[in-house]
């Protein structure tokens, strides 16, 4: 593993080439539609956001109150599990933004 160096991708969706040394975001072939790679990756961003939102509201309103912060951790409840995952793919994608 001491040969295996971990490389930047192109954010192009779909495209996934290997970055040259030069470039930060997209490939060569991309370059011209870097901005629409970057409305793919907020598009992303925000469906998971509003994806949180909905599940948070779900929570506080089983908790019984909506200006509260969420204290749950009952693992029986299928909204649990999809808002703890939901949040690690909301991380994962501001990352890649």
């Amino acid at each position: 593993m001491q040969f295996a160096v971990k490389r930047r991708k192109c954010l192009f969706q779909g495209c996934n080439v290997p970055l040259a040394a030069g470039e930060r975001t997209v490939c060569g072939t991309h370059k011209s539609q870097e901005a629409e790679a970057y409305r793919q990756r907020l598009q992303v961003v925000t469906s998971k956001e509003r994806k949180f939102a909905q599940l948070w509201t779900t929570c506080q309103r089983c908790q019984g109150s909506l200006h509260q912060d969420v204290i749950c951790s009952n693992r029986d409840c299928p909204i649990f599990y999809m808002r703890t995952k939901v949040a690690k793919e909301l991380d994962e994608a501001a990352d890649k933004l």
